[in-house]
């Protein structure tokens, strides 16, 4: 299949993407606040995570097409730039998660679909690491 922008109206389109300040970050914040789980956004961390709770755990909200949820068992992007962006973010992520634990940190990492879905399981998630 063609794109139907030109490589001008296409890179317009990606950067309208945000990496910051999404519909995910902001459902979880909102969660946080209603919880009464005292966080801050976007901390100087490695990794870039989207929330730190309480000293102690970075919490990562993960979109699931970005991040390649259930990417074994899906349909995978037919184009390969798709395929080795995601694949990239899915082996960064995993780098990410590994070092800072190592640093001593407890690393939460939630899907979209889940925060949307199943948004106190989340909660939970957070809560155990506390």
């Amino acid at each position: 299949m063609t794109d139907i922008f030109t490589p001008e109206k296409r890179s317009w389109v990606m950067s309208r993407i945000r990496s910051r300040d999404t519909k995910i970050e902001k459902n979880m914040a909102s969660l946080l606040r209603k919880n009464k789980i005292h966080y801050r956004r976007f901390p100087k961390v490695f990794g870039s995570p989207d929330f730190v709770v309480e000293k102690k755990v970075l919490v990562f909200c993960d979109g699931d097409f970005w991040h390649g949820y259930r990417y074994e068992k899906k349909k995978k992007p037919p184009k390969k730039f798709w395929r080795d962006k995601i694949e990239r973010n899915m082996e960064r992520d995993r780098k990410v998660s590994r070092k800072l634990r190592a640093d001593g940190w407890h690393v939460v990492r939630l899907w979209e679909h889940d925060i949307e879905t199943s948004p106190e399981k989340c909660v939970g998630k957070i809560r155990r690491c506390l």
